[in-house]
């Protein structure tokens, strides 16, 4: 009983013996640890247990995916005839794949969405987050472009621009989904999924990020996009990322007094702004649409999203728990 409460609570079990080098965990009733369905280890040796919590239950899926991080782990069980009960080991191993650049794959979640009536000539003006087989997270206001129309593609797999483009994964756009509070040209509630037109086939490359559903530390994170480089350059070729700091809620509000597309200013319940105290650095035009992200608490492989970032400044975003 004292195993399944420990990992309840993500505490390493107590340790009864050892079988030479594996750690045995004994029960008293047996029964209860018989079913390991909901016991997750990671690739690290980890253990987790699922908690019914759809979101946080899905990362685990996705973490201990064959393709994330070139690793998987799970639990073995064997029976401890001497003790009259279950032991359990750890079970990793990894799965090396040669000659691979190792900053392809950092961000595997990473969509750019295109725009347009045919891929070749498609306008790629956004980023987003993949966050399931069949989802992406962005912005609402990426749902079309003046120049280009709505949504249409979305590029997953890709670390630059001039990739080849049999090396990026392309889906369609099957349906937008923006939040039902959303009413441009208003920056509130500035987020909408997007449904692919077939099943997103996961590799080393494209993976789902985790999405933010508890309380974390989120004073640093990480932007990442396609966007400009600086004030009037063009957008980057290459993936770029830049670690930003949180701003307190009374800097936010400051920054974000009431005006037109913020009819009461900044709203700390349903948005955040991030940015460099002492520096240029941030998201530019290109960017919006795309994650603020840390390293997950689940597992150093993935990344969890914190925030969609918005359209009206390169600090104000969507704050995901919120939704």
């Amino acid at each position: 009983m004292q195993y399944v409460e420990d990992l309840q609570k993500r505490r390493y079990p107590q340790i009864c013996s050892y079988d030479v080098k594996k750690p045995i965990v004994c029960c008293s009733d047996c029964k209860l640890v018989n079913d390991t369905r909901n016991v997750l280890v990671d690739a690290t040796g980890l253990h987790y247990y699922k908690t019914g919590v759809k979101a946080y239950d899905k990362c685990l899926e996705y973490i201990l995916d064959e393709a994330s991080c070139d690793l998987w782990g799970g639990v073995r069980k064997y029976l401890d005839e001497d003790q009259g009960c279950y032991g359990y080991t750890d079970v990793a191993v990894l799965a090396v794949a040669k000659g691979m650049d190792v900053e392809r794959g950092e961000y595997p979640h990473m969509a750019l969405l295109g725009f347009g009536d045919a891929v070749e000539t498609a306008e790629w003006l956004c980023g987003g987050s993949l966050i399931s087989h069949r989802f992406v997270l962005t912005a609402a206001h990426c749902m079309s472009s003046r120049s280009a129309g709505p949504v249409s593609y979305i590029a997953l797999g890709i670390l630059k621009r001039s990739d080849p483009p049999e090396t990026w994964q392309i889906y369609g756009v099957k349906h937008i989904i923006p939040h039902p509070g959303y009413k441009a040209p208003s920056k509130y509630h500035d987020i909408a999924l997007l449904l692919t037109d077939r099943w997103v086939q996961f590799s080393r490359y494209v993976l789902p990020a985790c999405l933010h559903t508890e309380e974390i530390d989120a004073s640093e994170a990480t932007a990442t996009g396609w966007g400009a480089l600086g004030n009037r350059q063009g957008l980057s070729d290459t993936l770029q990322s830049v670690v930003l700091s949180a701003y307190s809620e009374e800097e936010c509000s400051s920054f974000y007094p009431p005006h037109r597309h913020l009819v009461n200013g900044y709203n700390h319940t349903t948005q955040m702004c991030y940015g460099d105290k002492d520096d240029t650095r941030d998201t530019c035009e290109g960017d919006s649409g795309g994650p603020l992200q840390i390293r997950s608490s689940i597992s150093s492989c993935a990344s969890t999203i914190i925030e969609c970032s918005s359209g009206i400044d390169r600090d104000l975003r969507s704050a995901v728990r919120a939704f």
